[in-house]
């Protein structure tokens, strides 16, 4: 599942003895965008810093946009998505209206990467319940790509979903090196958000 801006396309090398559940995640996102609204929580970190990332979503086209950085950048920028209208608060200067060309690229962003089914090819294999900090969830891991096959054992990245075994909806995603497990460079997290309303912000 991607942001409105662009969530990172991140592959993984694994054992093509795995089963094959391309299926299962792809029907376990498409129950997310069947919701009235969710939240995504992402954290980006790499040698330059991190982002920090929280995306509410009221489908079919309103989002309500969070993004904090540690270096580089604005520390701090808002956005708000209603329609074919959006609006920015960047370092709490105070709302205003973004040109109507930037609104149009966002609402076409949202439409594509949200609302509408991915156009990637990602495959996934099964890990079968796991335990992942104190629950079981259903785990799936991501195929290494063609292009990555070439690459040495170690090198290349693990992206991992977790799914909600009651609601059947990614709860996680996560990605780290394949040289250590323990770093994540990529961390989302989707959750629920019945009642959740996005109005336009006051000028």
């Amino acid at each position: 599942m991607r942001t409105s801006l662009a969530l990172i396309a991140l592959l993984l090398g694994t054992s093509a003895a795995r089963a094959d559940c391309t299926s299962e995640v792809n029907e376990a996102f498409a129950k997310l965008r069947k919701s009235a609204a969710f939240r995504m929580e992402t954290k980006i970190t790499n040698d330059q810093g991190s982002l920090s990332m929280s995306n509410d979503y009221v489908l079919p086209d309103r989002m309500h946009q969070t993004v904090s950085m540690s270096t580089g950048g604005p520390s701090k920028m808002e956005t708000i998505l209603i329609g074919d209208k959006a609006w920015a608060n960047q370092e709490n200067a105070g709302w205003a209206e973004v040109p109507p060309n930037f609104a149009a690229t966002l609402a076409k962003q949202m439409k594509e990467t949200v609302t509408q089914p991915p156009k990637d090819t990602q495959e996934y294999d099964c890990l079968g319940d796991v335990a992942f900090e104190g629950k079981t969830y259903k785990g799936y891991r991501a195929k290494r790509a063609a292009k990555e096959g070439a690459q040495a054992p170690g090198d290349g990245n693990v992206q991992t979903i977790y799914v909600d075994k009651d609601l059947g909806i990614p709860v996680r995603n996560i990605a780290t090196p394949e040289a250590d497990p323990s770093k994540r460079l990529f961390d989302g997290t989707f959750t629920l958000r019945d009642g959740l309303k996005i109005e336009p912000p006051k000028l």
